[in-house]
């Protein structure tokens, strides 16, 4: 089990670095313009129905009723059932494609505000380009979800490296002969080569493959209604990038590149920590609800507040101050301009004020998901979907791309605050007082780190003296809380100190 995960951890590490470096060559080669807009908003369309079927509700869904399936009748006779499932992807995501592909117009029209001819022809021909990877991307979603259930993890983690590889490749060896569409087609490519490279797995565990397609299969009819709550759960947070995007593409050019460049280093601290923290954590929770064990679900929960506290926050004070150091540092090359600098730190300051919101949200609605409340989760989210279209709305002509950071932090906010309370009061006893305490600690930590490390000029390293002051600070947080739990809490450090010796 440990060595799994710490090969799942070490592959999606590489990933995620791999994922800024595709980005850095992006912007690097086009810089954060027009027909990167066109870019960043026709795959926007393909990405929203992709992370809702490929890799949202059918992964979660289709396990469970598959290892139930072989329990009950058997693995020749659920085998059937994943043909079924497999082949009703392949006419419903192949049907979608060639719609996307036919009202292309339609689409965009709806999804961006381009006034200018040259972009919005731009994003038409780049989304007929990409729509088919919907068809890949969602039939690779049920695909490693069948192999991480055979405990085959690193091929399908992998497929985030195939995804980045392929378009980093993809924009070198064709951005000189066709320009952005060439950045289209390594998307596309980057679908295809995903599934190629999980279908020899596949085929050894399935052994052959069947084109049966059975609406009544009474696993098929129970994995489409169990699909349902899910994905309105997950469609709240993907509405939310269409709705930014749209707002977006009405502003300047690049404005809505900036948004997108933004986001990958945001995301990055969620990715590693929350995502990851909530996936740990959700089995813990949920065989402890089961035992009807609060006292374990109390304390599980907690440990998960508390830990995201003390990674999230200090990630947050870094994104916020150094903002422009690490923009610069990560895509300042190329055709990325100065003005594209500005653009994109401004835009994440904002997102950073609410990256503690944003984090935590993933382990509130998974707390809740134990208690099989799907209901909540699904008005928090449409809740802030309605709070970010409203100030997107009143904030985009005057404050531009901050307008449109700021109203999506302060939606998560409102979100968080609606789960943590409906948690607090209807299932868990949550320790708000002692949780605000080690926020605020957490946070003036992370400013005194900040300060310090602030202070350091090494001019002669140029834009990577960045790397220096980011040592500096985890160096000096980590320092600050080492003695207060030494002050403090003098019992965690002898409990660590046993386990590492008894290890040893």
């Amino acid at each position: 089990m440990f060595k799994s995960s710490f090969i799942v951890m070490i592959i999606n590490m590489l990933s995620r670095i791999l994922g800024l470096v595709r980005e850095m060559i992006i912007g690097s080669v086009f810089g954060a313009t027009g027909m990167t807009d066109a870019y960043f908003s026709a795959t926007k369309i393909p990405n929203f129905f992709t992370t809702l079927f490929g890799e949202g509700s059918l992964g979660t869904v289709f396990i469970p009723i598959y290892n139930r399936g072989i329990e009950e009748q058997g693995k020749e006779r659920t085998d059937e059932f994943v043909f079924s499932v497999l082949n009703l992807i392949v006419a419903f995501t192949s049907t979608m494609s060639i719609l996307m592909i036919l009202f292309s117009r339609q689409i965009l029209k709806i999804t961006t505000g381009f006034a200018d001819p040259e972009r919005f022809e731009t994003a038409n021909m780049l989304l007929k380009i990409v729509a088919f990877y919907f068809l890949f991307i969602a039939l690779s979603g049920v695909v490693s979800s069948l192999l991480n259930n055979y405990k085959k993890f690193a091929i399908a983690a992998s497929m985030g490296i195939v995804f980045n590889l392929t378009i980093i490749i993809g924009t070198l060896l064709l951005k000189n002969k066709m320009g952005i569409y060439g950045l289209g087609i390594a998307y596309l490519l980057s679908g295809v080569f995903q599934l190629a490279m999980m279908l020899p797995q596949f085929f050894q565990i399935m052994k052959t493959y069947k084109f049966t397609f059975n609406l009544n299969d009474e696993y098929v009819i129970e994995m489409f209604k169990l699909m349902i709550p899910t994905l309105i759960g997950i469609f709240g947070y993907q509405i939310n990038e269409i709705i930014d995007n749209r707002f977006a593409t009405m502003l300047p050019a690049g404005t809505a590149s900036a948004l997108n460049y933004a986001s990958r280093l945001y995301l990055l601290p969620i990715g590693v920590f929350a995502i990851s923290l909530a996936v740990v954590i959700f089995p813990t929770l949920s065989k402890a609800v089961v035992k009807n064990n609060m006292k374990t679900v109390r304390r599980v929960v907690h440990q998960g507040l508390y830990m995201l506290a003390f990674l999230i926050v200090p990630s947050s004070v870094v994104l916020f101050g150094y903002a422009q150091e690490i923009v610069t540092l990560i895509y300042k090359r190329g055709h990325f301009s100065e003005k594209s600098v500005v653009i994109t730190s401004e835009t994440l300051q904002f997102y950073a004020i609410g990256l503690l919101f944003f984090s935590t949200i993933h382990l509130l609605t998974r707390s809740h998901y134990v208690f099989k409340d799907r209901t909540l989760p699904v008005i928090s989210s449409f809740t802030g979907i309605g709070i970010n279209i409203l100030l997107d709305w009143l904030l985009y002509k005057q404050y531009r791309h901050v307008g449109l950071t700021f109203a999506t932090s302060f939606a998560a906010m409102v979100n968080f605050l609606i789960l943590y309370t409906s948690l607090a009061k209807r299932y868990v006893r949550l320790r708000t007082f002692k949780y605000f305490i080690i926020l605020i600690i957490t946070f003036a930590t992370s400013g005194i780190s900040f300060y310090i490390s602030k202070m350091i000029k090494l001019n002669i390293l140029g834009r990577f003296s960045i790397a220096i002051n980011l040592t500096v600070f985890a160096a000096i947080h980590l320092l600050i809380w080492f003695i207060l739990i030494s002050i403090f809490r003098k019992d965690l450090i002898e409990k660590m100190l046993r386990r590492v010796l008894n290890r040893g």
